[in-house]
């Protein structure tokens, strides 16, 4: 192996082309053959690649006049994934031709199978894929498994006749195989990653459509080195499923063709290849996966179970964006691929970005936004408080290290940051500096200063000195808001959620392009120092970072200057107040925290994104101090939580009563509306709110409960201190045939459950019963739940090695299961407990997980010894 600091392969040879065929033998077996088209780099007599799971038969390498060069000898090594063939002498360009036999995966990586049940019969049923990112095409065949390392694909896939074969080309034809199966073979993709590579087997329906553009290549003379066609057209777009499913793919459908469309316009570059499909996978970890043309889906986030009308609306926002987010990935990502995975940022980055961008474009009554704020800044600014985050730019060595880093940091702080300058340089420069590093970099690989040297041409600046320890260095500023001599200052420092900020942690002066309300004017301007004077008068109505779109924390040092915000509250944008609640609550006091609450509650605001992250965040301070407060105080923090909301609660009723649909001539949209009705009925319900419950109880009793309101009654009617272990099972009996769509809504209501008698059942249920795809939805259910927390803990320790073996399928699964379920710990007994969990047992692919949620611990231990005695001296008072 190379010795640099990533490991990666020595650099001796690079593929050029790979021909690769796949024989599906049974559910468990399938047999391949690869020949890799090598060119030498360097002088050697030994070639390394990639193998994992897969057993090698038979291995030589042909000259390019023919002659096989036999190898001498096979040294395999497992901590690497790294097969190195020597060779009695040095091997000139070549061909390697490898024959092997491999294991059908079970784990939702590599060319794994899904288990499903068929709609029409009834009969269990299974449908066969890839997920190879990050580092498992080397598990379906043996390959040069680095993103840099780019190539063209044959794929031939050989599989029973009747079964439907994709991959990332149109299939050019098929041939009957010596088996007497059906051989599928695919047009010569453009240079591409391995990790980007895609197939998939089994009994599909399909639905099309194709773009409004004819601008897109046709197969007809498609060129694979540039992506362009001796014919344009329409490019053609495909959703498949399961038999008896692809009607459910209407909405994604239209999301795609427009979508396609858009980006090509806005990138300059159409769509590269020359057909586009979308595949539901019946069991995944993730999402989605961005595969050349062939991208793959998790079940909810491609198809509705119902009706456009009457599907709910989170449903319908989800496939929009994570549809968006993967076709963006076929631009940035595919097209042009982060040179390793220390810049996953490049990818993931810029498709968060790109895909809230298009969801804005074709659903502009969405507040898209303001969920950006709340889905996804919020989230990094969150995770980038923790001393064990890591810069945007983080060293990779290893497999291992590649999936920890698939995290909030890679994909929200990069959004974050490319909003950032976006705002800065406005964006009609940003897009078009975007575009041009796009056309500079097609079909290859780039990095951070490829990114910012393209936007600053366009630019006339020097991007990259002022934003690239946004990107290099860990963490962001807060700004210190104070009054001298009757004037705003400002200073900046490193901010850290613990408030232990020593000096090598404030290393950085961080560049802050500011903009701020002053009374009701905008100003703008930027920050280069660690302090800075200003002519604002102390009395005056100043709001920093409006709109948030910088990556920052505001903390209001001078009570003048929050008490003026707060009187002019209403004034500020949706992303604004969202920020003002946030920035209180983690630079703030708990009394201030409820302060700006009561006065955005006194505003009479419907804002649905403000409303559900003021919730959120009273919720989880309240969660967490909720130990060591005493029952008393518990109930007082209640009791305010309800006056906040009170005045709605009547008319959120009412809109209970009609689905949670507008009223005509409301002014608002279907979705905001119903959104901010059900976040007020759930906080109500959980909190007990007689009237409430009685509706919920109501419609569940007469199976009134419908996609929109399905998460607030299951989660109203299983909160109850005495909810019956009858009623518990009649919710968890739903599980068995629920869309996935259904599944996770009942996981994230079953989580809620607070009488005591149930929490063993609803724990196995989450570690023993529930697919391990799907505990995060439980999982991070439970962890908002205090009532249970303590439960929760105690069976994890006990049971640990179990779940641990259970959840392991992957590292992802695991990593989110401990973050999701443990955030919000507090007590010294659980700092220690943790720990001795922990100490010495194997964390590979999921140790920063488990960093991150101890220092998490450890912050909100520090937080409750704070505010519980400051709480109970006001309230006293």
């Amino acid at each position: 192996m190379n010795t640099s600091k990533n490991q990666v392969l020595p650099g001796d040879y690079r593929p050029r082309h790979y021909a690769i065929e796949i024989v599906h033998e049974d559910e468990e077996r399938f047999s391949g053959v690869v020949d890799i088209t090598l060119e030498k780099v360097h002088e050697t007599n030994t070639i390394s690649l990639h193998v994992r799971d897969i057993e090698v038969l038979r291995v030589e390498a042909r000259g390019l006049s023919g002659e096989v060069i036999a190898a001498d000898e096979q040294a395999y090594s497992s901590a690497d994934d790294v097969l190195t063939l020597r060779f009695a002498s040095v091997v000139p360009d070549c061909t390697l031709h490898i024959e092997y036999v491999g294991k059908v995966q079970t784990n939702m990586s590599g060319f794994y199978r899904s288990g499903y049940t068929d709609v029409a019969t009834g009969e269990r049923k299974q449908m066969y894929s890839t997920q190879f990112e990050a580092t498992d095409a080397r598990r379906a065949f043996p390959c040069f498994d680095e993103p840099e390392l780019k190539a063209t694909f044959d794929v031939t896939v050989v599989a029973e006749k009747g079964y439907t074969v994709l991959s990332n080309m149109p299939e050019r034809e098929t041939s009957v195989h010596q088996n007497g199966r059906l051989a599928h073979h695919f047009h010569t993709t453009p240079r591409m990653s391995t990790y980007l590579v895609a197939w998939a087997i089994g009994e599909f329906d399909f639905i099309e459509s194709a773009t409004e553009k004819a601008v897109y290549p046709s197969i007809e003379g498609y060129n694979i080195i540039d992506g362009s066609s001796s014919s344009y057209g329409k490019l053609p777009i495909r959703v498949y499923t399961a038999k008896g499913k692809a009607h459910q793919a209407q909405f994604a459908l239209s999301v795609a063709s427009k979508v396609v469309d858009y980006f090509s316009e806005l990138f300059e570059i159409p769509y590269p290849l020359p057909k586009l499909d979308l595949l539901c996978v019946e069991e995944y970890s993730h999402n989605a996966m961005e595969n050349f043309s062939l991208i793959t889906f998790r079940p909810s986030a491609l198809l509705l179970a119902g009706d456009v009308a009457e599907s709910d609306p989170r449903s319908l926002q989800k496939i929009a964006y994570v549809v968006s987010h993967e076709i963006a990935h076929q631009w940035f990502g595919n097209l042009v691929t982060m040179k390793w995975w220390d810049e996953l940022w490049l990818n993931e980055g810029f498709a968060t970005w790109v895909g809230y961008h298009a969801t804005n474009k074709f659903f502009p009554h969405w507040d898209v936004p303001s969920l950006v704020m709340t889905d996804s800044h919020e989230v990094a600014l969150a995770m980038d408080s923790l001393k064990e985050s890591h810069p945007v730019k983080v060293a990779v060595r290893n497999a291992k290290d590649i999936d920890q880093v698939f995290d909030a940091i890679s994909y929200l702080k990069g959004c974050s940051v490319l909003e950032m300058i976006c705002g800065y340089l406005g964006e009609t420069v940003f897009l078009s500096g975007v575009a041009l590093y796009m056309k500079r970099n097609k079909f290859g690989n780039a990095t951070m200063a490829d990114l910012f040297g393209a936007i600053s041409d366009v630019a006339g600046l020097d991007l990259m000195t002022k934003a690239k320890d946004w990107i290099l260095q860990i963490g962001y500023p807060v700004l210190d808001i104070t009054v001298v001599d009757g004037k705003i200052a400002l200073s900046q420092r490193r901010y850290l959620s613990s408030g232990q900020v020593g000096p090598d942690d404030d290393l950085t002066t961080w560049w802050i392009p500011l903009e701020l309300t002053q009374n009701s004017a905008r100003v703008t301007t930027e920050m280069v120092s660690k302090t800075q004077q200003t002519d604002i008068p102390a009395t005056d109505f100043v709001f920093f970072n409006s709109n948030a779109y910088g990556f920052f924390r505001v903390h209001y040092e001078d009570e003048t200057v929050l008490n003026n915000i707060c009187k002019n509250i209403a004034k500020l944008s949706s992303r604004s107040k969202i920020a003002l609640i946030s920035d209180v609550d983690a630079t703030g006091t708990f009394m201030q925290l409820m302060s700006v609450l009561s006065a955005f509650s006194a505003t009479q605001s419907q804002d649905y994104y403000v409303w559900n992250s003021a919730l959120s965040i009273f919720h989880s301070a309240c969660s967490v101090i909720h130990r060591d407060a005493s029952p008393g105080i518990n109930e007082k923090l209640e009791k305010y939580n309800l006056q906040l909301i009170e005045a709605h609660i009547e008319a959120a009723l009412e809109a209970l009563d009609r689905d949670l649909k507008p009223t005509q001539g409301s002014g608002q949209s279907d979705f905001l509306e119903g959104r901010f009705y059900e976040s007020v009925l759930l906080a109500a319900g959980q909190l007990g709110h007689p009237a409430v419950v009685s509706a919920c109880t109501r419609l569940y009793a007469q199976n009134s409960v419908t996609p929109r309101t399905r998460e607030l009654v299951l989660g109203t009617i299983l909160s109850q201190p005495d909810t019956s272990r009858t009623l518990y099972l009649q919710v968890v009996a739903e599980l068995q045939g629920a869309s996935l769509t259904h599944m996770e809504g009942i996981l994230k209501s079953l989580g809620s459950v607070r009488n005591p008698q149930l929490f063993d059942e609803v724990l196995d249920l989450t570690f023993r019963v529930v697919d391990p795809m799907n505990v995060e939805f439980l999982a991070t259910a439970l962890g908002k739940n205090p009532y249970i927390r303590g439960s929760l803990w105690a069976y994890f320790q006990k049971n640990y090695d179990s779940i641990c073996k259970r959840l392991s399928v992957s590292s992802i699964v695991i990593d989110r299961a401990i973050r999701y379920a443990f955030r919000d710990l507090t007590g010294d007994d659980m700092i220690i407990q943790f720990t001795a969990l922990f100490d010495g047992k194997n964390q590979d692919g999921f140790d920063r997980g488990v960093r991150q949620t101890l220092e998490r611990i450890r912050r909100n231990t520090r937080y409750a010894k704070n505010t519980v005695p400051l709480l109970a001296k006001a309230f006293q008072d």
